[in-house]
């Protein structure tokens, strides 16, 4: 097993096709086959399904998928790592992160980064939280943000910023303006939510159940900067972090009304691997996140 093999196997099950794959390494279809046919011959097992067109894998091969992603990711990052000590290559930065941690807390540590390191490319991927731990393991991200700690033995956690879900109405809203509501009269409301699962979420649903208190969402978005447009139109009020809405706040375009008995927090984190030599590029980031805490 060789790590152009691997390559194939990665292409062909990422493109789902035998001839699209051969199209995009710039190889012919027979030499894909032959390369997948002897891959498969030294594992003693079948990799695709060839009754099928779409490159569909076997168990076998979905199990090699993992496998092969780390190693060829390994390969890629030792490859930088002496580049970097050579000083010809200029250097990569992979991080994961949710919606508000793109859109409010990476902003800024970015641009300090690039005024310090313009020479390395940074590639940020917007992730569902829950999948971020996995991509971190698996080599396809340096670093992931993350608002809980994902207890993974491989992972190192380090807590950056603590925030708060407050909520908010519009100015005209009946409840603007006053000093504290309770979780039982918010049962008379229309909430605009986020249609992602989360930590916040599950904990907004227990806190109305501990009130026997029925949460009534009227709309679901797939954005939190949607959602306050929503409340902003008089559609409905809505929990967020404070970190979102800080702005709107201080504008006076959304109103923060306190709710008695509700205290949930959320703690970004940022993880990265434990057991593993970070690339120059990644140890930098690192420092400037820790210096910034």
């Amino acid at each position: 097993m060789d790590l152009a093999q691997l390559e194939i196997f990665l292409s062909i099950a990422d493109e789902k096709s035998f001839s699209r794959a051969a199209e995009k390494m710039l190889r012919t279809q027979p030499a894909l086959s032959i390369a997948i046919k002897r891959l498969e011959e030294e594992l003693g097992e079948t990799l695709f399904d060839r009754s099928s067109k779409s490159g569909t894998m076997t168990e076998a091969g979905k199990i090699l998928y993992s496998y092969a992603q780390k190693m060829i990711n390994l390969r890629d990052e030792a490859r930088e790592s002496i580049s970097e000590l050579r000083g010809m290559f200029r250097g990569r930065l992979t991080i994961g992160a949710n919606e508000s941690t793109s859109l409010y807390v990476l902003p800024a540590l970015l641009l300090e980064y690039r005024k310090r390191h313009p020479q390395i490319k940074i590639e940020v991927s917007r992730n569902v939280s829950e999948k971020i731990p996995l991509e971190v393991v698996e080599r396809n991200l340096d670093f992931g943000f993350l608002s809980y700690d994902p207890m993974n033995p491989a992972l190192q956690s380090i807590e950056l910023h603590r925030d708060e879900l407050v909520l908010v109405t519009p100015p005209k809203h009946r409840l603007a303006g006053r000093k504290q509501v309770t979780v039982k009269e918010l049962g008379e409301e229309q909430f605009v939510a986020h249609n992602v699962k989360t930590p916040s979420r599950t904990r907004i649903f227990e806190l109305f159940a501990q009130h026997r208190t029925p949460l009534n969402i009227c709309i679901e978005l797939a954005t939190l900067e949607t959602i306050k447009g929503f409340v902003m139109q008089n559609v409905g009020i809505a929990i967020l972090p404070r970190l979102a809405v800080q702005k709107e706040i201080e504008s006076g375009k959304l109103i923060e009304v306190p709710v008695k008995g509700m205290k949930i927090e959320k703690i970004l984190r940022l993880i990265y691997r434990r057991e593993s030599s970070l690339s120059h590029a990644a140890k930098s980031f690192l420092e400037l996140v820790k210096s910034q805490r």
